[in-house]
Formats: C-alpha cells, structure tokens, sequence
C-alpha cells in the first residue's frame, strides 16, 4: 500500500519528499484537481514539462522552476521524445511563504536560465535525503534552504542582465576588498582587473551590490572596527590606523556616519 508523503508542518521548514525524475522513454501526466496540502517544487533540468492552466498548455523549458502552492490544481505532461530531467520537492512549513518571496518566487514559473549552483544544490540535497545518514533531514533542509537562496540571487542576476563571467569577476573584486581592506586600493586599481574603466565599473559594482565601490570599502572598514571595538582593548586611534584609517577624528566621523554612534559611544 502506497504511503503519502503529503503532510503540512508546524516547523520552520520541513522537506515531505524529493526525488530526481529521467523521464525517457515514456510519455507521462499528472493531474491533481486540488492540488496537494503541501507546497511543490518542479525543477526542469533538461527537457520541457507542460503546464496547463485555465485549460491552456503551455512549454516550461530547462532552467525553469514551477511552483505549486497548497492546493492549487495541478496538471501538467512530459513528452517522451524530450528525454526529460526533471528535480521536485514537496514541502511545509510556517517560514515557507517568507522565503519563496525573499527568493522572487511571485509567479507560476520562475526562470533561472543556466544556472549550475541551483541545480547543484538541488541534487545535492536529493543525494543527501536518500542517502539517509545522521541528521539527513536537517541537512536536506539546509540544502535546500541554499537551493532557494541560489534561485533568488540568479532570479536578479537575469532581471539586471548580470552574465555569470561578469559575476565571477565582480565575485573576485568582493573578495579582494575584504581581504585588503587595510591597504587603502583606489576604485581604479579594481576596475583594472575587471578591465574596465573606472565609469563603467562603478556602474557595474552597484548594480551588483546596491552602493557605489567607495562606500562598500568604507563599510568593510567600519565592520572591521566595530569588531575590534567589541572584542579588543586597543584604543580608538590604534584601531583606526589597524583599518588603514591614519586621521583619528576622520575616523570618528566615518564611524558615526556608518553606525549612527561615534566609536567611543559604541564601546
């Protein structure tokens, strides 16, 4: 006797099933007339699924994400001559609808394009459920906690035409900055190893990251300072010049425009 899966969770966040489907071979369709109780996640890896709402069908190709909330109606195919691979999740919980909207997820169908970090996640945390070792719901859960938040960022990376070589490097710049905040490395010195101009990479860098490459470097240093603030005995002037900051007082001001407190105040 089958054994539903189909539970609704008073927890955070709790995976009901998952599974990775190679549909090949074989024409396949689904049709839930109520839905399910639970949310439910198609991932198209490869292939196409076909949707149908309000009796129209309609392609999801790969890179597509389809979501089901709780029961909505669900109907949809898979054709055999697309050999189609295809990721799902059925899940609950109090937190869920907190995260699919931090993570874009406000349609039917979300695309992602192609992205290798979602799917990776996703098979991970397949792997992980089925492989049942020590706490596995708890890192399933992880996994895909992570699944979500790889989508939203892509979701925005394709909203702002962002192509993941441009991301790899502005990646590499982020990490430069944190690792030689003290060093005082002017926004040409970074736009050097995107090859870029100075415009244009400005440009790029808050488009990425919301502010403008000099206020991110500032912000590194002030999070650096709060940190020694709270954690060391050294004195506001000696953390200053640690941040690579030489001017107490411009540090001071620099502090409070930041954090809202002068360093003194924030001890």
């Amino acid at each position: 006797m089958a054994v539903s899966s189909e539970r609704v969770s008073d927890r955070y966040f709790e995976v009901n099933n998952c599974n990775i489907q190679y549909l090949s071979g074989r024409d396949y369709h689904m049709l839930r007339e109520k839905g399910r109780a639970d949310y439910y996640v198609l991932y198209i890896i490869e292939g196409a699924c076909y949707i149908v709402e309000n009796g129209v069908e309609r392609a999801v190709q790969a890179g597509n994400i389809i979501l089901y909330r709780p029961y909505e109606r669900q109907e949809y195919r898979f054709s055999a001559a697309d050999s189609t691979t295809t990721a799902f999740v059925h899940f609950s919980g109090t937190a869920v609808e907190d995260i699919l909207s931090a993570a874009g997820f406000d349609a039917r169908v979300l695309s992602l394009g192609e992205a290798a970090e979602p799917a990776r996640l996703f098979r991970a945390a397949v792997e992980e459920w089925y492989m049942k070792k020590p706490l596995y719901k708890e890192n399933t859960v992880a996994l895909f906690l992570q699944f979500f938040a790889a989508a939203g960022r892509q979701k925005s990376y394709l909203e702002k035409a962002i192509t993941p070589a441009r991301q790899r490097n502005m990646d590499a710049v982020l990490r430069h900055m944190h690792t030689h905040y003290t060093e005082n490395l002017d926004v040409a010195f970074y736009a050097a190893m995107c090859h870029r101009s100075v415009g244009r990479f400005a440009h790029a860098f808050k488009e990425s990251t919301g502010v403008s490459p000099k206020h991110y470097m500032l912000r590194i240093k002030v999070e650096a300072a709060a940190e020694l603030l709270s954690t060391t005995m050294l004195s506001v002037a000696e953390i200053a010049r640690v941040v690579g900051v030489e001017d107490v007082n411009y540090f001071s001001r620099l502090f409070k425009r930041f954090t809202g407190h002068t360093p003194r105040t924030r001890r």
